[in-house]
């Protein structure tokens, strides 16, 4: 059974290679192959079952999706709040839709909303009449930072959006749910810690401070904070032995239940007592991961069915897979199981001691997990973080057992006594809120400690792959494999960490929706042009974009120049953020040192400013600082925010010396500029769009379009639809210009297109 159960859930996981889904009618197809050959072929059918089954799944995901009509115009929903919500301006929530436009849906649908400015406290639970815009999952595509949009889809969101202000929208049924409820009066202690509180007891985490998200990365300790299998095993084992104790007490006093089966009530009301707790984290998905598992071990050992671990991990995976399938595109589902089978791997290759249980056995069993775990998941983290932290053993070793023995039992008394008696809530909230002082201050003495962790450039997967063979290898017996050849394993490593200098450059126009923002890239040197918007929020392009990017090349302190085209907030916001990230640059902006008459050499090639002869003269767009980079070949122009009488004044002036191989289409592809003469003048044979998916002023207008497609014919690249756009140019030479987008060439799966 093992081995059908394999074939389904590795059938599964190809849906990760995917660059599209299988049509309705392949898939029809493979289905009615699958229930012809199961019986004779039963591996080969699961298999072809796994492909179904996925496929199925993504194709439901996008029926669900608003159609364009509902995406093209305000529409009125009613639904279910069913996120947490503390804030009361700018929030952000999920909302189960019911009703769309006063039609109930046969189908419930899950949208994921902003509110700037919200008519009533929105609290998870109520039951609401909102004016919504929405449009269809969509996120900033580069190659470094988070994947919103995967997210999105392992979520199983199938629309985003901001509530409209409108006399209609109303709130309907004002039921706060038990978990809000208990949130907020915990809250209402106002404890120093609270939002790690919140975190802790409540799995709610959108108290944390950024610089908050950050200490626990770099000492390695996130696991910690969010409520997860660690934490359910631990409530499932304290409530098994307290209920054990409990119940064996009342038994033994009453011969009339004497027939009943300790072990068997013990586990079914631990099933209980675990699936309440799951239910005061919100049902996360690390939670039900965990319940599932006892679930299933519950389920077979109830039915005196011997299942070893391996066979009880392959059901757990095919279960979930089958619950919970868009699960597989997030990235706690590859955390999760890679450290049960981590954990499996240790059990198998250090047996435990049976000779008898000993407080010292236990310790020693523990540090081994918690020391393989560090050391097996350090390929997996530092290949999605693009970091490695030093002091991670140490932390945990001593985190762990404060966090999972002391503060979490302590959280959840103090949350059960919210429900009985708030004064003794407030006393065991204050006694966590005191160690938790004390163990912020011990993160910061860690994580303060020179090399303590560092940064890492992004390598490719097959090369993680190779150090994690390595580090199994390690761990291996030795008359499995010969050690002395395991070494093989990190030359890809190393051929990344002294790779030579490369004689090509790179331009990058990033996703940064609405705004703009160019990284130009040689010799492991870096010029930035424009920085991307920042929001009220604290949302910034600099923190999600540009300095995950520049972490992932190694560049953080290798930028040189950062110029900035005009002061709006879609191409210089970011610069606060971005400064703080990086060793300081020269900024040049078009009031100061990017105006005409700039002429710099940098590693080999040419910057100029062509425009503006003054700013001070022009509105902010007109003012924009043009710049060309160039070498004997090929150069690129990036033109701000200019309009069309500019450009007249540009063609004028530089009528050869506009043309270049690529253009950044002025403003986005306003109407306003893109003239005919410029379009000519520069001769462009790449022209990018930088602009948000769906934005309100329908960039790139289709005026501009088609002037470009009239012209030279150029390739035409939108990043709201490609993503980030590269360019890779060999210095000197007249090869022909490399493009790859990230969309279509560097990440091109289904579930994040």
């Amino acid at each position: 059974m093992d081995s059908k159960l394999l074939s389904f859930i590795a059938a599964s996981f190809t849906s990760l290679l995917w660059t599209s889904l299988p049509s309705i009618d392949i898939t029809i197809l493979i289905l009615f192959c699958a229930c012809l050959i199961i019986r004779k072929y039963q591996h080969l059918g699961c298999f072809l079952f796994g492909i179904v089954w996925m496929a199925s799944v993504g194709h439901w995901q996008y029926t669900l999706q608003p159609s364009s009509e509902q995406t093209s115009r305000a529409v009125q929903i009613l639904g279910k709040v069913k996120t947490l919500v503390i804030a009361d301006q700018n929030i952000r929530f999920n909302l189960q839709v019911t009703h769309i436009e006063g039609k109930p849906l046969t189908f419930s649908r899950l949208f994921r909303l902003n509110w700037r400015d919200p008519a009533w406290r929105v609290q998870q639970g109520q039951k609401v009449k909102l004016t919504v815009k929405v449009k269809p999952p969509h996120g900033l595509a580069n190659e470094a930072g988070f994947n919103y949009q995967q997210w999105l889809l392992s979520e199983g969101i199938v629309a985003t959006g901001y509530v409209k202000s409108h006399p209609e929208n109303q709130l309907m049924v004002d039921v706060k749910s038990v978990r809000q409820r208990l949130l907020n009066q915990m809250l209402g202690f106002e404890l120093f810690n609270s939002a790690w509180l919140a975190a802790i007891t409540f799995g709610y985490r959108g108290l944390l401070q950024p610089e908050d998200w950050l200490l626990v990365q770099n000492t390695g300790v996130a696991h910690l904070i969010a409520i997860s299998g660690l934490h359910l095993a631990l409530v499932a084992s304290l409530s098994y032995i307290l209920i054990g104790w409990i119940a064996g007490a009342l038994i033994s006093r009453f011969n009339s239940f004497h027939f009943i089966n300790l072990h068997s009530l013990a586990m079914l009301l631990t099933l209980l007592t675990t699936l309440s707790y799951a239910a005061l984290a919100g049902f996360g998905l690390p939670t039900l991961r965990a319940w599932l598992m006892l679930l299933l071990f519950s389920v077979f050992f109830l039915s005196n069915k011997n299942l070893g671990p391996k066979s009880l991990i392959l059901w757990a995976l095919c279960a979930f897979i089958i619950m919970f399938p868009l699960s597989l595109f997030g990235l706690s589902f590859w955390l999760s199981f890679s450290a049960v089978l981590i954990i499996y791997f240790v059990f198998w290759r250090w047996p435990s001691n049976k000779d008898g249980f000993s407080l010292l056995a236990l310790s020693l069993g523990l540090l081994k997990i918690q020391l393989c775990l560090t050391l097996l998941m350090l390929p997996l983290v530092a290949w999605q973080f693009s970091y490695i932290s030093i002091v991670s053993p140490v932390v945990n070793l001593i985190a762990v057992p404060i966090v999972t023995m002391i503060l979490v039992p302590l959280c959840i008394m103090a949350a059960i006594s919210l429900a009985i008696e708030p004064e003794w809530a407030l006393q065991l909230f204050s006694i966590a809120d005191f160690i938790l002082g004390y163990g912020l201050r011990f993160l910061d003495f860690a994580v303060t400690r020179n090399g303590a962790y560092f940064d890492i450039p992004k390598f490719p997967p097959l090369v993680w792959l190779c150090v994690f063979l390595f580090v199994i290898g390690l761990c291996l017996p030795s008359f499995w494999l010969s050690k002395r050849y395991l070494c093989l394993l990190l030359l890809p490593l190393g051929s990344y960490l002294f790779s030579p200098q490369l004689k090509t450059w790179q331009i990058d126009f990033l996703d940064v929706g609405q705004g703009v923002a160019v990284l130009i890239t040689k010799n492991n040197r870096a010029i930035i042009y424009d920085v991307g918007a920042s929001y009220p929020s604290g949302f910034n392009m600099a923190d999600s974009v540009l300095l995950p990017l520049l972490q992932a090349r190694g560049l953080t302190s290798n930028v040189d120049f950062v110029m900035l085209s005009h002061g709006d907030n879609d191409h210089a916001g970011s610069l606060p953020q971005l400064i703080k990230g990086i060793k300081p640059p020269q900024v040049l902006t078009n009031k100061t040192n990017c105006q005409k008459g700039l002429d710099v050499k940098w590693q080999g090639l040419r910057v100029t400013s062509l425009w503006p002869d003054d700013a001070l003269k022009y509105d902010d767009n007109n003012g924009s600082c043009v710049i060309k980079v160039s070498d004997n070949f090929h150069s690129i122009l990036l033109p701000g925010d200019i309009d069309k009488g500019i450009e007249k004044r540009l063609v004028n002036m530089f009528p050869k010396q506009l043309q270049s191989d690529i253009l950044l289409a002025p403003h986005h592809g306003s109407n306003t500029s893109s003239s005919r003469e410029f379009i000519g003048a520069v001769g462009a044979e790449y022209v990018i769009f930088s602009q948000g998916f769906m934005n309100r002023w329908g960039f790139p207008r289709q005026e501009v379009v088609n002037r470009y497609k009239m012209s030279t014919e150029p390739r035409l690249f939108n990043t709201s639809h490609s993503g980030q756009v590269s360019f890779f140019i060999e210095s000197n030479s007249s090869a022909a210009i490399k493009v790859k987008t990230f969309r279509q060439d560097m990440y091109p799966y289904w579930y994040a297109n």
